[in-house]
């Protein structure tokens, strides 16, 4: 079954790019601040409309994105805790809607 992601806002910080996969569109992001779930590091979907070519590893950005998140199953849940000793009831997506350069 398919995760039900829901919309959950945009944010926007500043970081730089670790790695760009132009294959699946995406690229990972290191952010200067710690993101409000915690986390430094995220992995943005890039949209079809975005020139990947400009991306470029290692400089300094602006990102703006959206924020999705979705419920796991108690069954999933369960499963994770039991099997790989997390604990955890949501997962997040997030998807690029704008970038500008720092330099």
């Amino acid at each position: 079954r398919d995760a039900r992601w829901q919309f959950i806002e945009t944010w926007k910080y500043s970081g730089y790019i670790l790695d760009v996969n132009p294959r699946e569109r995406r690229m990972d992001v290191q952010f200067y601040d710690r993101l409000p779930e915690g986390r430094y590091i995220v992995t943005l979907d890039i949209p079809n409309s975005y020139f990947i070519e400009k991306l470029k590893a290692g400089e300094a950005y602006i990102f703006e994105f959206k924020v999705f998140r979705a419920e796991l199953s108690d069954k999933l849940t369960n499963y994770l805790h039991e099997r790989y000793a997390t604990s955890f009831k949501t997962i997040h997506r997030f998807e690029l809607v704008s970038v500008e350069s720092l330099e």
